[in-house]
């Protein structure tokens, strides 16, 4: 829809509207600047470089193979991949067909994998041949064409190898998306019941693209290191440095060693990380270890930084942070702590303000507290819930999404104090699991923690603490710390010590495991033993 400045005979000026106008699409966007960068080297990832020409060249392979087996518009392709070439060449072949995206988790396991192909009706999956196979449906869809990329496995029997997608004749023509078309079925990391679709939009992911170079400081200069899984966040940060025109190196790990090399070899100057990580890499940096002075931009979220470890950050890499706060209905960013926020100690608790791009509010709040449900305004908000009108309704209310997350607002700047479903209640009285980590954390020998509430018959929840260690120390050390800083409703009344803290596919504690396995000691999984 084109805009007309007009003047009338009468002297009145107004405007006249083109439905014409040309509406970006996250596809029109990265497949131009793919096009438009040519020979600058795009990606770097198992000891290779892949120049833009070349992953414009291999994706029209991917999408012309996947053409002619009668996939195009609105097909839904599922990618079960690791990090590396394969994932970026068929995101793009997926674009190129103005088709639907399914990120998996390399992490998922068998039921849960298959639960996500029937539900999104995937009609092809790309996987690595030595991740798991989903388990057999029971019901009479069709089996998804299955494309097999062999790493230190070959590939499967029966299905269709990569080198001969890869082969493949290419795509005659791009078929162009609408922005109203799906570009992306997202499985939410749920920790409760079957995971939610997210459906997003090409013309809102085009918006997203915009969020992410602007609020994240990308640059067209920008080598970008990722070693998060591409099928969540670090997939977003990775299409804004290709729209830039940037060069992404790609890891399937973290390793601080190796993470410190590949900075100091490659001029690293962006790289996206969770708190864990960024707690190996100073440990590994030491006060007198490797400087990595490339690096002008640490983009860090998913969980709250302990501040202590974040001051440490600040000193030893000086003003490089910039926390985001986003859900998988709100890709990455709603809102930002900058560079410069960092720089003010008061600051440091909070996730900041809200990016040009959306408006964030304080609903139902608690008139004592000031703590109520955080809700978001954005472009690229989801659409709905796939196949789910019911979460839909529940989350979405007149183009504000629900978090799910309690917080308050002070001088513009959001203070998360919980998700809604985590907060404790004890004796009737609120207990905020973060308020009470928070604490836990100042302590020299915890390296890590997480509060849950546990049933009890007398007050309904007690506050229960599972302590990761750095050094020795007991429970009731602890508990008497807290107690000496918190009110007494607050303060846990058990602790427990253990090797690591569960974790979900997404890298998030796993809180409701954690319920579970303290709930029923004898059963404890060993992916978290106590000591």
């Amino acid at each position: 829809m084109y805009l007309y400045l007009y003047h009338s005979h009468s002297g009145r000026h107004g405007i006249r509207m083109d439905d014409n106008l040309y509406s970006p699409t996250s596809a029109s966007l990265l497949i131009a600047a793919v096009r438009r960068h040519g020979h600058r080297i795009a990606l770097t990832t198992d000891g290779r470089d892949y120049a833009y020409a070349e992953l414009d060249a291999l994706s029209d392979r991917v999408a012309g193979y996947l053409r002619a087996r009668g996939l195009a518009r609105g097909a839904r392709i599922a990618l079960h991949l690791r990090n590396g070439a394969e994932y970026v060449i068929s995101e793009l072949a997926i674009l190129k067909l103005a088709a639907i995206r399914v990120p998996l988790n390399e992490l998922m396991g068998r039921e849960e994998l298959a639960w996500c192909l029937a539900h999104a009706d995937t009609q092809a999956l790309i996987s690595h041949a030595s991740l798991p196979q989903p388990l057999g449906g029971e019901d009479d869809r069709p089996a998804p064409l299955r494309i097999s990329v062999p790493d230190h496995e070959t590939c499967r029997p029966g299905e269709i190898p990569w080198v001969e997608v890869i082969g493949a004749r290419g795509l005659d023509a791009v078929i162009e998306a609408d922005p109203s078309d799906t570009a992306i079925l997202a499985y939410t990391g749920g920790t409760t019941g079957h995971p939610k679709a997210v459906r997003h939009t090409y013309g809102r992911m085009a918006s997203n693209l915009f969020a992410h170079i602007v609020s994240g400081d990308i640059r067209s200069d920008e080598v970008m290191l990722l070693t998060t899984p591409l099928p969540h966040s670090a997939g977003f940060h990775m299409a804004g440095c290709l729209l830039q025109g940037g060069k992404v190196i790609l890891s399937t790990r973290f390793d601080p060693v190796e993470f410190l090399k590949a900075c100091q070899d490659q001029g690293v100057t962006w790289t996206f990380a969770v708190p864990t990580m960024l707690y190996r890499l100073l440990d590994a940096m030491a006060e007198d270890g490797p400087a990595i002075p490339t690096v002008r931009t640490v983009v860090y979220g998913a969980a709250p930084m302990s501040r202590p470890r974040l001051e440490q950050a600040l000193a030893r890499l000086g003003p490089v942070f910039i926390q985001i706060y986003g859900q998988t209905e709100c890709p990455n960013f709603i809102t930002t702590l900058s560079k410069d926020d960092h720089l003010d100690p008061k600051l440091l608790t909070s996730c900041g303000r809200a990016v040009p791009f959306t408006r964030v509010r304080i609903a139902r709040t608690d008139a004592v507290e000031g703590v109520g449900e955080v809700e978001v305004s954005a472009p690229y908000l989801l659409a709905e819930y796939f196949r789910n009108p019911e979460a839909t309704a529940a989350s979405l209310d007149g183009g504000w999404l629900r978090t799910g997350d309690l917080g308050y607002l002070a001088d513009g700047y959001l203070f998360l104090v919980d998700r809604a479903k985590d907060m404790i209640i004890t004796g009737g009285m609120n207990v905020y699991c973060s308020e009470v980590e928070a604490v836990l954390r100042r302590h020299e020998a915890v390296a890590d923690v997480a509060v849950v509430g546990l049933p009890d018959a007398d007050w309904g929840e007690i506050v229960t603490a599972v302590v990761v260690p750095g050094q020795a120390t007991d429970p009731e050390t602890l508990r008497l710390f807290a107690r000496a800083r918190l009110s007494g409703y607050k303060a846990p009344k058990r602790v427990v010590l253990a090797e690591a803290l569960p974790l979900t596919p997404y890298g998030k504690i796993d809180k409701k495991r954690l319920r579970r396995d303290l709930e029923a000691p004898d059963d404890i999984d060993a992916g978290w033993p106590r000591p």
